[in-house]
């Protein structure tokens, strides 16, 4: 999975909505070595562009930043000679500094802006940092070299006056009878449409016939000038290649305002069909990757989404995997056939063409066998079928279980570090006159460090980073036993949605100050809707620590009103006063936000208060999974009236225009095809109602809130959408978009919608943050665990249980909810990342329970059907 992630964060468009850069990862260890970084030559391409070359790989924040940010790298890069007058060429009107995607990613393209030109002389490039060091503006290789100093030695280089060149079709060649290959004189810098294609501006004639790509890619270290087109059917011979002005083809020499064509040659044969290339079983045993040969679109009637970048995240179920593919010879240690100990998530796609499979039982260590798919199961991006040709599997002889160093019967411990801090990457900004608000043009073309200081909770099961001095938040809950986040971080603030009104007026932004800048994490919003009031001020804070208990507590009382906030947020200064309380016991996994509302006053008043939550985990802090999905006990949403894609997307669950929708495929995130807002409906009367969360499903790992929904009876659902999320990349100056799921708690049902707090009133309630391990699902949970429980429609039960009482002896039972009868039953000691798995039959249409106890205590029950 990290893999996975560190190639999505540095996949960076050059353009938005065109081109694609495929940047390499980060080191897997970055060390520093002695030698620096440096430019090691200076080219010019045409009488528009300078390449400077790079003596070792860029690393992914130069590569990204100069990709999202083309203004960014010239404001330090300076040029002397001809017309060229030694200032930075950021103050060059349209010039650009951007990567070029070379295989070895060692190389930055300096384009002159319209009216300025090279000619054959001499020049001098060199890098100026000013007051900076250029190793803090990114300027650093792969393996964490640095650009040394503030400035470099200026490098000398030969001008040329060839004129940058339009776009030109250099060559294009049918590879095989669905495939034509089309080269560019020089790089395409944006206009190439990437990815799915269902336009009209690409075509392909031949005689009386028009065909259309039906896909786009490009080909991965040609410096973006390399493309190839998949055709839905068969290509004779001879054909013309036309793109059409509306692309507007951008290189060295600018926009291109007319068609570019070119003859396609013959060649290549038949289209091979979409066939299992390998297949790997991973060192744990538990998992077998399947590599395609080709970009799948469909497994049956199931669509394999794909972002742009190439991320995918389709989650496979074990119906679906049986469906698709016919495994011979494997057995997991439990004796099961493979196909039968296949998880009930049974496998997923980290990209187009690779399937990851699942199992419940890791193979039997060294047993051999075979994949083959079943014949029509699958179908490539041309709408080809797959062939059934099966590829040999072997088992590690010595699978190894995963380890993160935890041990689990160490002694519970609990320590404390006041003195912290930490640094939010964010572009350097700068607030307005009325000492709230940022403007658009108040935001620069830098990023840098705020230190933030903060306090670190560590136990021997959470590590915990809490930020009072900003927003009052919860930054970072990492479960020891995996090592991983439940929530997310921004690895690179920029703030957005700003107001357009003028300077000293009302604004017209979504948010209360006119502007908002994502961190990430869990923090408590008031007294208005969205991010509220104080979202990124102090709050006042107290820590209190005895017998094994963490407990920091933040105030804040609602005086503020103002003046400029848009019209839409009416409760003006409260007076509320609020109090969070953090608890942490070293004995447990777990982590208690308590919040209290109280109306000092003698008038009753009307607010909002909602928990904002940023949801990703699995994953390292700054990452978060394509396959991740919403568990809940949620069946209904009501969508936005902003929203209407959804009703594309999920069935009807009340009268045309009411706006409620079934939820049964937005629980997943590969199902966001854009941003949105949702709000769960019915939540505090739902039976098993008091809690909601996120499983990614890439290792069943889980996050899950529990709370009282009866006093948090608003459920909102806020995502990006897969592709925004994933193909966004992170420097992208005023876009925020992120791959987290962001879940919302509520005193009234929807945002700006008022719960109202009776003169000397106080509300109260706990929430519990808590980790889940091994489940796929959920049917219950409450701070003592998470359980699932499903009865198929011939009365297979099937029942899993991850608890939190770690190491204490535990037991779980399984029965009739009918009858009361015990189908199944097991005493275990709690595990820190396994669940417990329980079986049993039923009558057809007849529920089950599953009930966890310690002693004659009862923890939690689950029961299916409710």
């Amino acid at each position: 999975m990290k893999n996975r992630a560190l190639l999505a964060l540095a996949l960076a468009m050059t353009s938005v909505g065109t081109t694609l850069v495929a940047l390499p990862p980060p080191a897997a260890a970055a060390q520093r070595q002695h030698a620096p970084l440096r430019i090691s030559q200076v080219t010019a391409v045409d009488d528009r562009s300078i390449d400077i070359t790079f003596n070792t790989t860029l690393g992914p924040d130069i590569l990204q930043f100069t990709a999202a940010n083309p203004a960014y790298a010239g404001q330090f890069v300076k040029i002397s000679g001809g017309a060229l007058d030694g200032r930075p060429v950021a103050q060059i009107a349209g010039t650009t500094v951007r990567p070029v995607d070379t295989p070895g990613h060692r190389t930055l393209r300096v384009v002159l802006g319209p009216g300025v030109t090279l000619d054959a002389g001499t020049y001098e490039l060199w890098f100026d940092g000013g007051a900076d060091t250029l190793g803090d503006l990114f300027f650093r290789s792969a393996d964490g070299r640095a650009l040394p100093g503030t400035s470099t030695t200026p490098v000398g280089f030969a001008g040329t006056a060839d004129d940058a060149a339009p776009a030109r079709i250099a060559s294009a060649r049918r590879l095989d009878t669905r495939t034509v290959e089309v080269t560019f004189a020089t790089t395409v810098w944006s206009g190439v449409p990437t990815g799915a294609y269902t336009g009209a501006d690409i075509t392909l004639t031949g005689g009386d016939a028009v065909s259309r790509p039906v896909y786009v890619e490009s080909v991965p270290g040609t410096a973006q000038r390399v493309y190839r087109l998949y055709f839905g059917a068969d290509l004779a011979a001879s054909y013309r290649l036309a793109l059409a002005p509306a692309l507007r083809l951008t290189t060295n020499a600018g926009q291109t305002t007319t068609e570019v064509a070119a003859d396609v040659t013959g060649g290549g044969g038949a289209y091979e069909p979409p066939r299992i290339t390998g297949a790997e079983v991973a060192d744990t045993g538990d998992r077998i990757q399947i590599r395609f040969s080709r970009r799948i679109a469909s497994v049956g009637a199931l669509p394999v989404k794909e972002t742009r970048t190439g991320v995918s995240g389709t989650n496979v179920t074990a119906a679906q995997v049986r469906a698709l593919l016919r495994f011979s010879g494997l057995r997991a240690t439990s004796g099961r056939d493979a196909a039968e100990a296949l998880r009930d998530d049974a496998a997923y796609f980290s990209d187009a063409s690779t399937l990851v499979v699942k199992l419940d039982d890791p193979l039997k260590p060294g047993s051999r066998g075979t994949v083959a798919l079943v014949e029509g199961a699958l179908k490539d991006v041309t709408g080809t079928a797959g062939t059934t040709a099966a590829v040999p599997v072997q088992a590690p002889r010595h699978p190894r279980p995963p380890g993160s160093g935890f041990n689990p019967h160490g002694p519970d411990y609990l320590k404390v570090n006041t003195r912290a801090t930490t640094v939010f990457q964010r572009y350097d900004h700068r607030v307005s006159d009325d000492g709230v608000s940022v403007r658009r043009d108040g935001v620069a073309d830098r990023v840098s460090g705020q230190t933030i200081k903060t306090i670190e909770v560590d136990t021997k099961y959470l590590k915990a980073v809490f930020a009072p001095e900003y927003g009052g938040r919860l930054v970072s809950m990492i479960y020891k036993p995996t090592g991983n986040d439940l929530f997310y971080t921004n690895p690179v603030g920029t703030p957005y949605g700003f107001s357009s009104a003028a300077p000293g007026t009302p604004g017209n932004s979504p948010f209360y100050q006119n502007w908002l800048m994502v961190w990430g994490g869990v923090f408590p919003t008031l007294t208005e809707a969205e991010h509220g009031k104080f979202w990124n001020v102090p709050w006042d804070y107290s820590i209190k620590q005895e017998n094994g208990r963490f407990a920091l507590t933040i105030t804040k009382t609602d005086d503020v009103d103002y003046p400029y906030k848009p019209s839409r947020y009416v409760y003006g200064a409260t007076g509320l006063k609020t109090s969070v309380t953090y608890t942490i016991d070293a004995r447990r996994p777990t982590l208690d936000m308590t919040v209290g509302i109280e109306n000092p006053g003698a008038e009753d008043r009307r607010f909002e208060y909602w928990t904002c939550t940023t949801l990703a985990p699995g994953a390292p802090s700054d990452q978060g999974s394509p396959t991740m999905s919403v568990v809940s006990p949620v069946k209904t949403i009501y969508r936005d009236p902003g929203y209407r894609w959804m009703e594309s997307v999920e069935e009807p669950a009340g009268p045309a225009g009411s706006g409620l929708l079934k939820l049964d495929k937005l629980n997943q995130m590969s199902n966001w095809t854009r941003d949105g807002i949702a709000y769960g409906q019915d939540l505090a009367t739902l039976p098993q109602g008091d809690w909601w969360g996120v499983i990614n499903h890439e290792n069943n790992e889980g996050v899950i809130r529990v709370g009282d929904n009866k006093k948090t009876p608003g459920m909102k659902f806020w995502e990006w959408g897969q592709n925004n999320s994933f193909d966004t990349n992170v420097y992208t100056k005023g876009n925020s978009a992120r791959p987290y799921i962001e879940l919302w708690a509520g005193a009234s049902p929807k945002f700006f919608t008022p719960a109202v707090l009776k003169a000397g009133q106080t509300l109260s309630w706990t929430e519990t943050y808590l980790p889940t391990m091994d489940l796929g699902g959920v049917t219950n949970a409450n701070a003592n665990g998470a359980a699932e429980v499903k009865v198929d429609a011939s009365g297979t039960v099937t029942g899993r249980l991850f608890a939190t009482a770690i190491g204490k002896r535990l037991r779980a039972t399984l029965v009739d909810a009918s009858t009361g009868a015990t189908l199944d039953s097991e005493t275990f000691t709690g595990s820190p990342d396994t669940a417990v798995r329980l079986g049993g039959t039923v009558e057809p249409g007849v529920q089950a329970r599953l009930i966890l106890t310690e002693g004659d205590t009862t923890l939690l029950t689950a029961e299916s059907g409710l």
